[in-house]
């Protein structure tokens, strides 16, 4: 059986092109030539995870007139999920990613019609057992639907048992431009950080370093609007941070809805962005937009706002209960958080003999560096231990770390922050980092990582300055 615990399966990389070649794929027609390093795309990317994608805009130019398609190899289905990232031409038929069984296609996706690799996750539970393809289809040039753009990028093909919920950043603007959005007027000029506000306000409760902000060297007098592009409704809830002007309709965020609003949200007059959540349940499978409204220019004249971020109810629920059990319980909370988070267990009894053998076993794993293999199994560590499954199993179990797998993962992160502390991997992002520890998805890797420290990548990142 794969994996290092015996509870949980590991998830399965089918495919995420970073062998820069499409071994797992036949190629049709001429659009998929090879996997493209990013670096070789002139148009800026968001959400992309490692080097390599699978992008059918031939030699990187603006325009595709060529037509083509990636088929997977016959797999079999044995996870509960498929997801995995897309962008793109938004065209359910020409420019879209496709799950064939039986000849017939049971599961379809798109791009939204630009450059930001969104995650697709596909409940496969019903088909398990089958054998099944995937296709990622261009068959489409530009100028057949001006309203689609003529290419498709895909990326991070995983098979998992467990849906993770993921959140969707829908804009954060850590790009530092409105590059993905309509601008009207004069107010917003660029994306703010600590750097580029003008005084006298002083922001807080955005994160990263960007945020849109219509205060600008004139202060509150200039006024103007950012539109979002259109988007498909697929979540339940979507959150934001908005601080600002307290003037409804004139200093405000909009969702639109067949050119109505339908939600709409003001600042507190004050310089401090505070979430919100818009419940969007019953809209789903309707197309939206989002303005980002400054049209007052006397006091508190401006709006701000960050993180704009779609999320499932599971995900909402989720954070209230975890908010809930912080508040009721306190300190006793947070040592239980922490002890469930892989901490060291104090009061486990271990015998002198099986005290021993588990610290040879763990310097055999960690000089080993097996645990840098994000596929390495049970079977790999009997391989270079000479231990028996039974006797890892029993050692790990006794041991602080809980399990094998606790211990792989604690290695993991060691292994991160090792590597980012190194001036070598300066022009390296975080993900890219924590795949070359070992890490098979961004998902895994910060909910480890936060279980482990107790903060998440960024701020430990950040702690380093």
């Amino acid at each position: 059986m794969l994996g290092c615990a015996k509870t949980e399966r590991p998830d399965i990389v089918f495919d995420d092109f970073e062998k820069g070649q499409f071994l797992n794929w036949n190629k049709q027609g001429e659009s998929f030539v090879t996997p493209v390093n990013i670096d070789s795309i002139r148009e800026p990317i968001k959400g992309v995870h490692g080097k390599y994608l699978a992008f059918s805009n031939v030699d990187g130019q603006g325009e595709s007139r060529a037509q083509g398609k990636l088929i997977s190899h016959k797999f079999k289905i044995n996870r509960n999920y498929i997801s995995f990232f897309i962008a793109g031409g938004e065209h359910d038929v020409r420019e879209c990613v496709n799950l064939i069984i039986d000849n017939k296609i049971v599961k379809t996706a798109t791009g939204r019609n630009d450059m930001v690799l969104r995650e697709t996750v596909w409940d496969v539970r019903a088909f398990q057992g089958q054998e099944a393809i995937i296709e990622v289809v261009d068959a489409m040039a530009s100028p057949f639907e001006r309203s689609a753009l003529g290419f498709i990028l895909a990326d991070n093909f995983t098979f998992s048992d467990k849906i993770h919920h993921r959140e969707v950043v829908f804009e954060d603007f850590e790009n530092g431009t409105y590059s993905n959005w309509q601008v009207e007027g004069e107010a917003f000029e660029v994306p703010r950080n600590r750097i580029n506000v003008y005084y006298p306000i002083s922001a807080n409760g955005f994160n990263g370093e960007y945020f849109a902000f219509s205060f600008g060297r004139t202060h509150d007098k200039k006024q103007g609007k950012l539109t979002s592009k259109p988007f498909k409704i697929n979540h339940d809830y979507i959150t934001l941070l908005v601080g600002g002007g307290n003037h409804p309709k004139r200093t405000c965020v909009n969702l639109l809805v067949n050119d109505s609003i339908v939600y709409s949200v003001t600042g507190n007059n004050d310089g401090n962005l505070r979430p919100h959540q818009w419940n969007v349940k019953e809209l789903k499978g309707m197309t939206g937009t989002i303005e980002i409204v400054d049209h007052y220019s006397d006091g508190w004249g401006h709006i701000m706002v960050d993180d704009i971020i779609f999320m499932d109810e599971t995900q909402w629920y989720m954070k209230i209960w975890v908010w809930a059990i912080i508040f009721l319980l306190g300190f006793v909370g947070i040592y239980v958080i922490r002890r469930l988070a892989l901490k060291p267990k104090s009061n486990i009894k271990i015998s002198p003999e099986d005290d021993e053998a588990l610290e040879k076993l763990k310097s055999i794993v960690s000089t080993s560096e097996i645990y840098l293999n994000n596929e390495c199994s049970i079977q790999d560590i009997t391989t270079v231990s000479n231990y028996s499954e039974g006797d890892i199993d029993d050692l790990f179990s006794k041991s602080e770390y809980g399990s094998l797998i606790n211990y792989l993962n604690y290695l993991r992160v060691e292994a991160f922050k090792q590597q980012l502390q190194d001036p070598k991997n300066e022009a390296y992002t975080m993900i890219s980092i924590a795949e070359r520890c070992g890490f098979s998805s961004k998902t895994s890797f910060y909910r480890t990582f936060k279980a482990i420290t107790n903060i998440t990548p960024s701020e430990y990142k950040n702690s380093l300055k």
